[in-house]
């Protein structure tokens, strides 16, 4: 069969920040990626639209009806028996059910399917209200596509019946959830993934400015993955919903593999590893790097979801650095140590996190540290801390994001019981409203009610944090696109309680 797999342009333009925003995070979309690639392996003919690129967001002014017209031709051109839609990202369902609506409009009989971690966490609410979404994919979704595909090319309905992690209609209207756990137990099962099927030129960014330390040509990144899954249990981290807690990783060959085919074929330089826990196992990281170095294999990379602090051993950050490492996000949370270990759970202390930069420092790696404010537990003082800490640590720039309590973490359900959700919440219209930056129009995006804090401190505060970020980011880039705050751009600089973070640039 010929399916369609779509994932949508992420607009990054939160309502509590109209400023354009420099976009240096388009990659080409893992989840399409990995689908395509398990399709084709069963004799299916995948078609990747991956519509979150460069092109797109260069008609960002009018990127939602400049999606719809790609899709159509696509729906012309090829002619689909069935289409898979991404929402990976809660933000970008509205625009998803936006799409399903074009096809459903222009093709009543395709099936469509829905994936992603919005569609995971409300499978029965969005198939009771939106009849143009026929299946949603609950977790990973390579078994789930691929049975679906079986079931729709046969009309066999035991096939639909036994599909695990999964959500359907039945012929009378009945939602049916099949909540048995479809993780895929072995990733090197799991074919390559389909490079082959997408345009990277439509991914190509400015990178000139990157922190270039091999003067390797920079055009475009690739998002690698060499696990899944974290065993952590911090408090507002939702991602377990889509890949559970038990951590998998792929063997070495298979990731320095894939590395190899985009370095050598697609010219692809520098690589972004998605790993929510990269440095869990350490022989194993220490073995993909060996491997990298003996295939030699010259490449830069960094690690945009963060690091787990306490895995960085000397050992580590060396043969990391040795085999490409040039930027690596810290996911330290909070400078308060109460917060990051009492209330988050992120068990890290203090010590650590000290060493691990001393140690990034003494290699020469750009490092960016990942903060969270706006926890319910948060005071004058815990945020002083955080803003403290900083100062000390003196890293080269920092993602200070407000703290958005995602359904089913624990934060969720501790400011619901609480009732200190900012702003008028119909838990009942959740899936319609996905839970995003700004969405209630508080002050700087905040959803949630400290209870020893006023929003006028808070906002205080998210200003403070924007304007450390500012500080640092000039000081040890010097390859940085904005290495002199007097050569930013105006529009460009937050103005006093604007709350950009610039979430998007790298140091």
């Amino acid at each position: 069969m010929k399916i369609l797999l779509i994932a949508p342009y992420v607009s990054l333009n939160y309502e509590r920040s109209k400023n354009e925003m420099i976009r240096e995070d388009f990659y080409p979309s893992a989840a399409l990626l990995h689908l395509g690639a398990i399709l084709r392996a069963n004799d299916h003919e995948p078609l990747l639209l991956d519509m979150n690129n460069a092109v797109v967001h260069s008609q960002r002014e009018n990127y939602l009806e400049f999606q719809k017209k790609q899709i159509i031709e696509n729906l012309d051109k090829y002619k689909p028996d069935m289409i898979g839609l991404n929402c990976l990202f809660s933000g970008v369902f509205p625009d998803v059910l936006e799409f399903a609506k074009l096809i459903k409009q222009k093709r009543p009989d395709i099936k469509i399917a829905l994936g992603g971690i919005h569609a995971t966490t409300f499978p029965n609410e969005i198939l009771s209200n939106c009849n143009d979404i026929d299946y949603i994919a609950i977790g990973e979704g390579e078994n789930s596509i691929v049975a679906l595909a079986a079931y729709i090319e046969r009309k066999d309905k035991k096939i639909l019946e036994s599909i695990k992690s999964f959500a359907y209609r039945d012929e009378d209207g009945k939602v049916i959830i099949n909540r048995q756990k479809n993780y895929v137990e072995d990733l090197d099962a799991l074919p390559m993934p389909a490079w082959d099927l997408i345009n990277l030129q439509k991914f190509e960014m400015d990178l000139n400015h990157y922190h270039n330390p091999k003067n390797l040509p920079i055009k475009y990144k690739a998002a690698i993955f060499s696990s899944r899954a974290c065993p952590l249990a911090c408090n507002f981290c939702d991602m377990f919903l889509v890949m559970g807690k038990k951590h998998r990783k792929k063997s070495i060959k298979s990731i320095v593999d894939e590395i190899e085919v985009l370095n050598k074929e697609y010219g692809v330089n520098f690589f972004s590893f998605m790993d929510d826990q990269l440095t869990l196992n350490r022989s194993h990281i220490i073995g993909l790097c060996d491997e990298v170095l003996k295939r030699n294999i010259k490449m830069m990379f960094n690690t945009p979801n963060g690091l787990w602090v306490n895995s960085l051993r000397e050992e580590v950050i060396a043969k990391m650095v040795e085999a490409g490492l040039v930027y690596a996000n810290l996911a330290i949370e909070h400078g308060d140590d109460h917060i990051r270990n009492n209330v988050i759970g992120k068990n890290l202390e203090r010590d650590k996190i000290y060493e691990a930069n001393r140690l990034l420092k003494k290699y020469k790696v750009k490092t960016v540290g990942m903060f969270l404010m706006g926890f319910p537990e948060d005071t004058n003082e815990t945020l002083q801390n955080s803003y403290n800490m900083m100062e000390e640590l003196e890293l080269d720039n920092y993602s200070v994001q407000t703290v958005i309590p995602f359904p089913e973490t624990k934060l969720f359900n501790q400011v619901v019981k609480e009732k200190i959700l900012l702003g008028n919440w119909n838990m009942d219209e959740l899936w319609r409203t996905p839970i995003t930056l700004g969405q209630y129009g508080q002050k700087q995006g905040f959803l949630i009610k400290p209870h020893n804090m006023s929003l006028d401190s808070l906002e205080k505060w998210r200003f403070k944090f924007d304007e450390i970020k500012l500080k640092y980011w000039t000081i040890a880039s010097k390859k940085t696109k904005y290495s002199n705050l007097e050569k930013l751009p105006a529009n460009k600089i937050p103005k006093k309680n604007s709350g950009l973070i610039f979430e998007s640039l790298e140091p």
